[in-house]
This record gives C-alpha cells, structure tokens and sequence, in this order.
C-alpha cells in the first residue's frame, strides 16, 4: 500500500519554493496504526492489520493556485481505470473542501482512495485514506476520526 503514498503529485515550479506547513495539530491514528517514513506525504501511518494507510500532505510557497479540482485529480492521478464514487463541495476547518471517494487500480491492484483535499492561508492540503478495495471500509472510521481532529494553521 506505500504505493497509495506515491500517488500525490508535488510539482515546483520555477522561483517558487515550496516547503511543509508548520503548526499542524493533529491527532496520529490509533492501533493498528503505526508511522511509517518514506513516501511523499508530511506524515503517514499504515494498519499492522490490513496494510490501509492515512496520510497528509501540505504544500505552502507554491506560485500556483490549484484549484480544489486539481489538487483532487492530482492526488488520484496514479490511479488506472478510474470511478470516482463521490466527490462534493464541503466546509472543513473553516474553508471550502473538496471530499471525495474514488476506485482503481495500482499495478492491477482494485484500491479505494478518501481524500479531502483544501486550502487555507496560502498552504493546500490533501488528507488521504486508502487501501486494497476489499478492506477499505473496515478502517474507514479511523480516516474520519483523523479529518476531525486535523487543524490546519
């Protein structure tokens, strides 16, 4: 499942650092849990039990202003025979957010990917939660309980 990690796509482009946000508050997922290093996320941490992972990206710096779509779209961009099974317009830490469920496939693998992908003062974040399509919602509520206590500065 580290693959899941690869799938957010971090482009810099020129004159424009781009660095991690600071003073992230959030709570690390329980048992089964644990961090993990590696990958392209600021934080992540895979289930001892199913291989699921939970991970968060932030971008700040950047000179270009993804919309909510194209940070959605970038974050499933490594995904083959795409179905996007929801994907709205939501409020979440106080900003417009973009939440969706989405199936594919890695390697010939069937995955499913939650994302909520937002923007807050000049940093995008990209909050994800996937694993092997077949154990996707036995881990699902540690995703939710991971989005509720994230605070974005």
């Amino acid at each position: 499942m580290s693959l899941l990690l690869g799938s957010c796509v971090s482009v810099q482009l020129p004159g424009g650092k781009v660095t991690s946000a600071k003073d992230v508050d959030y709570s690390a997922p329980g048992s089964p849990f644990k961090e993990m290093s590696g990958g392209n996320s600021d934080k992540a941490w895979i289930s001892e039990k199913t291989g699921n992972t939970i991970s968060y990206l932030s971008e700040c710096g950047s000179n270009s202003e993804p919309t909510l779509q194209q940070l959605e779209t970038d974050s499933l961009g490594a995904l083959s025979d795409l179905h996007i099974l929801k994907s709205e317009e939501v409020s979440f830490n106080g900003r417009a957010a973009r939440e969706s469920i989405s199936q594919g496939k890695i390697d010939g693998v069937p995955v499913q990917i939650a994302l909520m992908v937002f923007k807050k003062n000049g940093c995008s974040y990209t909050l994800s939660y996937g694993g092997v399509e077949k154990q996707f919602s036995s881990e699902q509520k540690y995703f939710e309980n991971f989005k509720q206590n994230f605070k974005a500065p």
